[in-house]
């Protein structure tokens, strides 16, 4: 079963993508903390990770992946417009992610991850 960790600053929105995830086959956590969930990255298949949060941003916690050499796929899910430029500008900056819109998160999340996991 592969695991997957959710790095998302709203509860109810980290809750609703888990449930998905467990309905779909996989393992999942979450964590609220972007630092405290950069410690147990290395432990998961995939990262989902929020780009827009108030403690830490997605930028810095891509910044610390880098630094770490992590070799988990990361999916960013965010609220932000043009996710196209969006994965474009954090491939270019930091290593290769996807990205996908949290409008989209119930019609495509789980298509994505198998594109990722190779499934």
């Amino acid at each position: 079963m592969k695991k997957i960790l959710i790095i998302e600053d709203e509860a109810d929105v980290a809750e609703s993508i888990k449930m998905l995830l467990e309905m779909n086959g996989y393992k999942a956590d979450y964590n609220l903390n972007p630092k405290a969930a950069i410690k147990k990255a290395k432990g998961y298949d995939l990262i989902l990770l929020d780009i827009m949060m108030p403690v830490m941003s997605g930028r810095e916690v891509l910044a610390e992946f880098k630094k770490m050499k992590l070799k988990v796929p990361v999916l960013v899910v965010t609220a932000v417009g043009m996710p196209f430029e969006v994965e474009r500008e954090l491939s270019a900056k930091y290593f290769p992610v996807r990205v996908l819109p949290k409008t989209s998160i119930h019609t495509d999340l789980i298509k994505e991850i198998k594109k990722i996991l190779k499934e």
